[in-house]
């Protein structure tokens, strides 16, 4: 990517949307099928950030390091996957000042993407029913490719997406350890939110460059991050 160019790579839940509300009725459905006890919206929370697999096989076994490639995982997973899609954006909603947000970067003109661990046929429609789709020129979910988050490569091809080759003016945004180290070694700066689902992770010793608390201070946490300004007013 030349200096006169500028991206801005968002995760998707716990940055952009709060959907633990809708994931866990639908992890529940599956649950009360499977005769297993239902989970708690804080329960859910603990297990969101890896990947839907990853999710339901957290919620069969009842802790954070469950395979998710345990055979029970395969007969739940076309369950879950309809339940999902039937609660896609019932309670889901975004977190304040993220429209206002996306709507200012994108009228100046900076390419945006999503990079996410959740499904990719969950993304666009997440997004159309949230009224955000339209400002981003990539979208990558986590069985996109091979690889997922924190690997780089979603990033990378994000990037591709959007027509541009590295990092220098690139600025991954996400709530957990997962965006910021698939960020760092896609060669973008990293800034964390403080809220969503990161678990008890300290962003900023994990390696952000700076953590913001709310997502309409991101324009100006930008504004103060090195080289954006600059490819900014370098752009014709």
């Amino acid at each position: 990517m030349s200096g006169h160019q500028r991206a801005v790579l968002f995760d998707l839940d716990g940055t952009l949307v709060d959907s633990v509300p809708d994931l866990t009725a639908a992890v529940n459905e599956v649950l009360d099928r499977f005769g297993r006890p239902i989970l708690t919206e804080a329960e859910i929370r603990q297990y969101v950030g890896d990947g839907a697999r990853l999710l339901l096989a957290r919620a069969l076994a009842r802790r954070t390091d469950a395979d998710p490639g345990m055979p029970e995982v395969d007969r739940a997973w076309s369950e879950f996957v309809n339940s999902y899609e039937a609660h896609l954006c019932i309670h889901s909603r975004l977190y304040p000042g993220v429209a206002e947000t996306l709507s200012h970067l994108h009228a100046t003109g900076v390419g945006m993407g999503v990079v996410t661990n959740k499904p990719a046929r969950f993304i666009a429609p997440l997004l159309d029913r949230l009224g955000i789709r339209d400002p981003f020129g990539a979208l990558v979910g986590g069985d996109s490719l091979p690889q997922r988050k924190p690997d780089p490569a979603p990033v990378r091809a994000a990037l591709r997406q959007l027509e541009l080759t590295g990092g220098e003016a690139c600025v991954m945004v996400g709530d957990s350890i997962n965006d910021v180290l698939a960020g760092r070694a896609a060669g973008c700066v990293v800034v964390g939110v403080s809220y969503g689902y990161n678990q008890g992770v300290d962003l900023a010793q994990a390696g952000a460059a700076a953590v913001i608390d709310r997502m309409a201070d991101l324009a100006a946490c930008l504004g103060r991050l090195d080289g954006w300004n600059a490819a900014h007013e370098g752009t014709v």
